[in-house]
């Protein structure tokens, strides 16, 4: 993945979306979590972006126990290749949980034959 995919995603989103005074940098630097070429995470800007633009998305419950956090994000990081939020959401009886909102219907339909997202994150092999 290159910094082209994210600058490519981020006009294509653009497009759907009423004008911006903002530079394609700037809106780059708000809507991605890092700048990084390395990641697709959305912040909760470009989440709200995506969600503007009516963007389909696919919403994964997950469960992420604390001492695996770190590892989950970089996982995330490295093999979803599609841009993905994380988010907290509250049920009807106001217990919170975790979700992941993906931004790709063949990477969901996966995950969902997988089972959970761990399960879908450890059949993918990173090249080093």
């Amino acid at each position: 993945m290159n910094e082209q995919t994210k600058e490519s995603i981020t006009k294509a989103v653009l497009a759907q979306l009423p004008t911006t005074e903002h530079s394609l940098q700037q809106v780059i630097q708000d809507w991605w979590l890092t700048k990084s070429s390395e990641t697709l995470r959305l912040s909760p800007m470009g989440d709200m972006a995506f969600r503007h633009a009516e963007i389909e998305f696919y919403e994964l419950p997950i469960e992420i126990k604390q001492d695996n956090w770190h590892k989950f994000i970089l996982d995330c990081s490295k093999k979803i290749k599609c841009p993905y939020f994380i988010g907290v959401n509250t049920n009807d009886s106001k217990k919170k949980y975790m979700y992941i909102r993906l931004y790709d219907s063949k990477i969901a339909v996966v995950m969902t034959l997988y089972g959970d997202i761990h399960s879908y994150l450890d059949s993918i092999k990173v090249r080093k």
